[in-house]
Order: structure tokens, then sequence, then C-alpha cells
């Protein structure tokens, strides 16, 4: 069912291969995999190369996973989806959804499903989310309705992500920033595969993944698609009714519940009350965020798994160390 698409690095050399059996979860495992014999340098390129069968492949070979890159490469557009689970968006004080919440994150905070998140000084509040991406397979640059019948017109695959978050940041700097809470460099690890679907599955699919995440060995979250407030089409019709989308494109859809500090009224209190002096909300909300557990830390390593439910099989798993900047 579809191809489950690698990107590493050999020698000096960037390649595609297909994955031949599992995907894996962790830095240590070995894959084989057979390189594609494909000049494209980007996501898009590639898609654009296997949907019109000009990629050959070669004999499989043995790789070790931590090798593996970001299969969405730094050419994508990333939108983002907020508070799409119900239990995140009852954490977080939001009980009554009545629009669909969309913000950016930099292409320049890819990273691989195996490397480092860089903890920068000025951040205390690290935070996950895990999520799954959806990877456009069409240009969209109108409104476009997206049915479960078109989607597979419009989405290539997904893909397992982190949207790690600077809740510091995102909530105690100037009217908030969530673009630069969310866009530091390493805040985006994807993969360890891009599974490119055929256009027949990608509506049951998209019905049937589930994503958990653990810090340090203990589950904090998890959840199946079918827990989305606003489903991928819905999504990609409310997106590209005011802004272009492209081949390649990634849309993480949104996170569950569980992140390290749900929203206490006190907190909604210091963003209402401090709302014009940055350090005083900042330092306020740094006291108060850490009263339920710590936020993550240089040495907690975060793991992230991908599922599909109709045959419990692993769509792999990212395994990121946190480091200090």
């Amino acid at each position: 069912m579809g191809k489950l698409v690698v990107r590493y690095r050999d020698g000096d050399a960037l390649r595609w291969g297909l994955l031949e059996g599992d995907a894996p979860t962790a830095p240590e495992d070995r894959l084989t995999v057979r390189p594609l014999l494909s000049g494209a340098a980007t996501t898009s390129a590639l898609i654009d190369a296997l949907e019109a069968g000009d990629v050959d492949s070669q004999e499989a070979v043995s790789i070790s996973a931590a090798g593996l890159l970001s299969p969405i490469t730094g050419d994508a557009s990333i939108f983002c989806q907020g508070l799409n689970y119900g239990a995140h968006a009852a954490e977080a004080q939001h009980h009554v959804r009545k629009s669909n919440l969309v913000f950016g994150k930099a292409s320049s905070a890819l990273a691989g499903p195996y490397d480092d998140i860089v903890r920068p000084a000025e951040v205390e509040l690290l935070d996950y989310e895990v999520e799954f991406g959806i990877v456009l397979r069409a240009d969209l640059r109108a409104r476009t309705e997206v049915s479960d019948a078109t989607i597979g017109d419009v989405v290539a695959g997904v893909i397992l992500s982190n949207d790690v978050s600077a809740r510091d940041t995102m909530f105690g700097a100037t009217f908030f920033q969530w673009y630069q809470g969310k866009s530091y460099r390493t805040f985006c690890p994807v993969g360890p595969v891009l599974w490119l679907l055929d256009r027949d599955e990608v509506a049951e699919t998209l019905v049937n993944l589930e994503i958990s995440l653990w810090l340090n060995g203990e589950l904090r979250q998890s959840a199946p698609s079918t827990q989305l407030i606003w489903k991928p089409g819905e999504s990609l019709a409310y997106v590209s009714g005011f802004a272009d989308l492209k081949r390649g494109d990634l849309l993480l859809t949104g996170t569950p519940g569980g992140v390290t500090s749900p929203a206490s009224a006190r907190l909604v209190n210091i963003l209402k009350d401090h709302l014009m002096d940055d350090d005083l909300r900042r330092e306020a909300l740094r006291v108060e965020m850490v009263k339920t557990r710590p936020f993550m830390k240089p040495g907690d390593i975060v793991t992230a798994q991908l599922r599909d439910v109709r045959t419990g099989r692993s769509v792999g798993g990212l395994a990121n160390r946190i480091a200090a900047a």
C-alpha cells in the first residue's frame, strides 16, 4: 500500500530511497533501501517524478537509520493547525470551536527524525506536540473544496512530526509570538519516512491513523485521527481560501491532549492582566506553567510514533534528544 520514501546522506550526496520492510523507530535501526535514480532536489520534484513514472531504483542497500534526513525539503511551506483535537482544545480552555486555527512555522525548523532538538538559551518552557502532517500532491491557487472523492488528487501522503514549541516565547513576547515560538531551528523533526499513498487510498488512510508521544519513556499523548475537529479536506479548503499551497507543502493537523502544562484559570488571568507588560507576563508564566510537571530540558529524550490502526503497523518513529544551545 503506497510507498515509504526516505531521504538520507550517502557520503557527500543526498539521496532518496524506497524503504523495504518496516519503518524505523530508533536511530540504531538498520534499513533496507532501494536508492532512487533521481536528480530531484526537493520533495515536490520527487513526487512529480514518481507520479510521471520517471524514477528507477537500484539494488537494495543497508543503511543506518541514524543517517536519515527530513523527507520534507526546505522549499516547502509549513502550515499548522492549533487546538484541532477536542482534548487539547479543552485543556487550553477553548472548549467550543467556532473557527479553524491556522498558523505558520518556518521551514528552517525542519530536522531529521533522529536529530537533536536544540533548546535556545532564552527558552525555559520547551514543549512537545506530536502531529501527523499531510503532504500536498497538487498546487492550490484558489479556494478548493476537497471531498473524500477528490482528496487523493490533492494529498500525496502523510508524515509524522513533532511541532516543538517554546511556550514562553509564544505567550511571553509582545502580543504573543506563535511564529517565533514554533520556528526555532530544529523545532520540526519529521519522518523517518514519507508515506506516499495511491490516490484511491488517501481518504481511508487519513481516518485510520494514530499518533503517540513519550517523554523519557512516559506516554504523554496518544489519539486516533478520528478525533480531529477539522478534517483534512475541510482544512485544505479553508487554507486555500486565503493562501496558495503547492506540491510538497506540509500541513500539520494538530496535536492531541497531553501537552506539558494545560491552561489553568490562573494562567488565563496572567495573559489577560499583563497583556501590555511582556517581562512580567513571561516571568509569571514561567512560574505558573511548571506547577504541573517539568518542561523538556537538555538530556531528555522525546519519542513519537505513527500507526495505521487498520493493520496495527507502525509507520515509523521519531527519537530526539534535547540539547542545550
